[in-house]
This record gives structure tokens, C-alpha cells and sequence, in this order.
């Protein structure tokens, strides 16, 4: 069962009950505040209507992240969800890369060499906190890359990155609690 959702003044506040069995619980192993950083995780429909001022995707929303990773990292609550999944693995370096990446290629051109130097101090140099695991011709590469960052830097890495993620954790996640849930929202309501 979803956990319920409360509106304070500061935000979603995600409430979830001692009795209840919910994959969300996960979540809050690494210490987690119970502000949940997803707070979005609405429910999207009460009794057969949609409520637009929500985001939980309705089952067929969900059903079409399993055509490709892609389709899932189109959706913005398919991106948290995903990231959530990897966090409860502790594997969440590969996808906050990804991310950045993609944040990065939109920035404004006076920002690409701050931002390049972040993502790669933080991502890609030896013994960086969040070390994502590139072959050495791929780091190699963004080491001359670097001196004149574009926004295609990157590119490479992020493609080995998501190459890794499809490969393995992505199947993961289209067989997990948290994506199952979306899929068959009844069967979860159910069981407590």
C-alpha cells in the first residue's frame, strides 16, 4: 500500500505507518529524513478519477518506462522513483551522474567550465566520493576534455554510465516493489 501524503506549509510530508508493509520504508534504511525528498510521490487518482495537480503516473504511464530506459528517464517521477530504487541499493553514484550530465549539456556556456570541474571532481577522478566506474580510455579522454569543456564533455562517460545501468540495474528496478506497485496498484492496496 502507498503510504499516505500530507500537506504541511513546508512541503509533502510522507507519513508512513509502523503497521503497514510499504517498499517506501526502504527508503528511510540510510537515515533519510521523514520529509521525504520525493514528495511528490502523490497519489494521481482517488476512486477512478485523476487529480492533475498530482504526478503519481497512472499504470499505463508506468507500464511504458519498460519499453526503454529512455522512456523511464523521460518521466520525472520515473527519474526519483529510479533514483529512490538506487538509493535502497546503495548505487545511487551511477544515475546522480547521469543526471548531472544532463544538466550540465543544458547549462549557459559561462557555467560549462564550473560545472565540468564539479561533476568531475565528484564523479570521475580516482577516489572521488562518487566514483562512477569508467574504463581508462574513457577517463583518459575527459582529462584532455577538460581544459576546454563544451557541452558534449561528457557524452562518452554518460553513455558508458547508462550503458551500465541498462545492462543491470534498470532490469532491476522493472522487477522491483516500487515499479510493481505502480503497475498493479489493487495488489498492493490489499496487502497490508
Amino acid at each position: 500500500m502507498i503510504p499516505n501524503l500530507s500537506e504541511e506549509k513546508s512541503g509533502v510530508t510522507l507519513i508512513v505507518p509502523s503497521e503497514q508493509k510499504s517498499p517506501f520504508k526502504q527508503l528511510f534504511k540510510r537515515g533519510t529524513d521523514i520529509k521525504f525528498r520525493l514528495g511528490f510521490l502523490k497519489r494521481r487518482h482517488t476512486e477512478g478519477t485523476i487529480n492533475p495537480s498530482s504526478v503519481r503516473p497512472v499504470p499505463e504511464e508506468a507500464q511504458k518506462w519498460s519499453n526503454s530506459f529512455s522512456d523511464l528517464m523521460a518521466s520525472k517521477y520515473g527519474q526519483a522513483l529510479f533514483t529512490a530504487f538506487l538509493q535502497r541499493e546503495f548505487s545511487e553514484e551511477n544515475i546522480e551522474f547521469w543526471l548531472a550530465v544532463e544538466d550540465y549539456r543544458k547549462s549557459r556556456q559561462n557555467k560549462l567550465n564550473s560545472k565540468a570541474q564539479k561533476i568531475y571532481n565528484e564523479f570521475v577522478i580516482a577516489q572521488a566520493p562518487k566514483e562512477v566506474n569508467l574504463d581508462a580510455l574513457t577517463r583518459d579522454g575527459l582529462v584532455s576534455k577538460m581544459a576546454q569543456p563544451t557541452p558534449s564533455t561528457f557524452d562518452q562517460a554518460q553513455k558508458r554510465v547508462q550503458g551500465l545501468l541498462e545492462a543491470d540495474a534498470y532490469s532491476r528496478f522493472l522487477k522491483s516493489d516500487l515499479y510493481m506497485e505502480l503497475l498493479h496498484p489493487e495488489k498492493y492496496q490489499n496487502s497490508s
